[in-house]
């Protein structure tokens, strides 16, 4: 397996990929993500096994953390195994970085509970921190102990400009 850059000839995978993975009040526009990626500040990189394209992931950066924004295994590699594997693989490429995500409150749906299991199950920990995004209820996971919601504003700050208070308002 592995995971690099995607190229213009894998936008079509990823983005039917990332229509059909995330509901529509998850999906940011994708022009904002292609605009992020050629500041710099994202990035959108292809998971692939054997040459098939299996995936993809979404990162942002700031200072010394990356959110990982995105992530999607297509539903016909699911439940094999590449999903972890990504995920060891994209903590490595980032391991000079605290990496943290996003995921629907767990309880509201039976596929939240199924993302939150699979992500602590891959080492992701709970950090206490949730967060209302677009009016979703959110809870942050982190490689790291010790998280705060501060820390993470500087990544929002870079995706979301100053804009980024009317777009995520902590919890707790």
């Amino acid at each position: 397996m592995d995971i690099s850059t995607a190229g213009s000839l894998d936008m079509k995978f990823i983005l039917d990929l990332y229509q059909r993975a995330f509901p529509d009040n998850e999906r940011k526009p994708f022009s904002l993500i292609e605009r992020k990626v050629s500041m710099g500040e994202m990035e959108i990189l292809l998971i692939r096994e054997e040459r098939k394209r299996i995936g993809f992931a979404v990162v942002a950066y700031a200072e010394h953390l990356v959110l990982l924004d995105y992530f999607a295994i297509d539903e016909r590699w699911r439940d094999q195994g590449y999903g972890s594997m990504a995920l060891e693989l994209l903590e490595g490429l980032y391991s000079d970085r605290q990496m943290f995500l996003e995921i629907e409150k767990a309880g509201v749906s039976l596929l939240a509970g199924r993302r939150k299991a699979f992500y602590l199950r891959n080492g992701m920990q709970e950090t206490g921190i949730d967060v209302e995004m677009f009016g979703v209820k959110m809870e942050l996971l982190s490689t790291l102990p010790g998280l705060t919601f501060e820390e993470c504003e500087s990544v929002y700050r870079s995706i979301y400009g100053a804009l980024y208070r009317n777009v995520i308002q902590p919890l707790n």
